[in-house]
């Protein structure tokens, strides 16, 4: 008897994992050919140009960058590079890196920001299904920390701001009172009518991108529902104890501005660096939703989507030990599991508002 010992992700059934990584690619180009599109109507031909330009650089970078450790790992004949440059599946990361920048980006904080997603995010640990956290994120939080100076504004748009402070309309958000910038509403939000990083800014198309991956089972519901849900929840009771005007527009203003969505769609949800259990699934994506909003209303960032991934994908492994051994047995035990966990975090972020207000 022959055991074979692999990386995760593991799937059951007929598709390969580079069917899975195809048509995942397929969704992203879809909301990157509206998020371009948009680009050009709204910030003209310069702007449009700058976003495809950064979308080709992460690209062509993520390509080289394989290209080049395919040779320190001796593979020399072109069938083995191809080979590995196929499976490494680094134009995916590439894709979502250069979707989480904004138009105004330099090109070389791109080229940077990509080499580090794959040397340091991934070909470091192994390779692709080896990698601790999320290489994409792990790329975007060191441009965003780290090459601040080599980001521009968006040019012609009028209330823009560099990738260190996010998205457009993010930055400005006051998320303590909720207070959405002036001549903005939750449609606009929506609709995506304003100039942020390239993949965020459409709710109206992310949310049925969403829905088809997880339909497909391309990604696993339990994460992104758990973590959108939770999101919810936790804004819309911090909107009482903060004394928001509305409460409900202040969730949903959570939900649908900056990169909520798409980092729960495209981020979150990937398989290598998230739990493999069902229970260490939801856990993962509480915990998630409980740093994002976390950092977005006491921190010092205006943007915690990154930030709580990168997080969460550290703390998989004591997450996947505490569930070990639990599958469908036990739930009783398992939905209290996670109503503590959900209690405990809304109780601790309840704890600081009432600090931060004042009672």
């Amino acid at each position: 008897m022959e055991f074979r010992v692999s990386p995760a992700p593991f799937q059951r059934g007929k598709r390969t994992t580079l069917q899975i990584m195809l048509e995942l690619s397929a969704v992203l180009l879809v909301v990157l050919g509206v998020s371009i599109a948009f680009h050009f109507i709204k910030g003209g031909i310069d702007l449009g140009v700058k976003a495809i330009i950064i979308v080709v650089t992460s690209l062509l970078t993520g390509l080289l960058t394989d290209v080049a450790c395919a040779l320190i790992f001796k593979k020399f004949k072109i069938k083995e590079i191809l080979d590995y440059v196929l499976h490494s599946y680094t134009y995916v990361t590439a894709l979502i890196f250069a979707m989480t920048l904004t138009a105004g980006t330099s090109v070389y904080a791109v080229i940077v920001g990509m080499v580090f997603a794959t040397v340091l995010g991934k070909v470091i640990f192994g390779g692709f299904g080896q990698n601790v956290v999320n290489p994409a994120a792990i790329g975007r939080a060191f441009v965003g920390l780290s090459f601040g100076a080599l980001v521009s504004t968006v040019p012609g748009v009028s209330g823009t701001v560099d990738i260190v402070t996010g998205g457009t309309v993010t930055s400005s958000i006051n998320w303590i009172t909720g207070a959405i910038p002036s001549g903005f509403t939750i449609k606009d939000l929506f609709f995506g009518n304003y100039i942020g990083a390239l993949g965020e800014t459409f709710s109206f198309i992310l949310i049925p991108a969403g829905i088809y991956l997880m339909v497909r089972k391309i990604i696993d519901y339990r994460i992104c529902l758990s973590y959108v849900l939770s999101v919810f929840v936790m804004t819309f009771i911090l909107g009482f104890v903060l004394k928001v005007s509305f409460p409900l527009t202040y969730a949903v203003t959570h939900l649908v501005a900056g990169g909520l969505l798409f980092g729960a769609v495209f981020m979150l949800t990937d398989p290598v660096t998230s739990p493999t259990s069902q229970l260490g699934k939801i856990i993962f994506g509480i915990g998630a939703a409980f740093f994002t909003v976390l950092i977005r209303v006491f921190g010092s960032l205006p943007e915690g989507v990154v930030f709580s991934i990168l997080l969460m994908n550290l703390i998989t492994p004591i997450i996947s030990n505490f569930v070990k051994g639990q599958t469908h047995t036990n739930l009783v035990k398992k939905y209290a599991v996670i109503a503590v966990l959900f209690v405990v975090c809304l109780a601790i972020l309840c704890g600081i508002s009432l600090i931060k207000v004042g009672v």
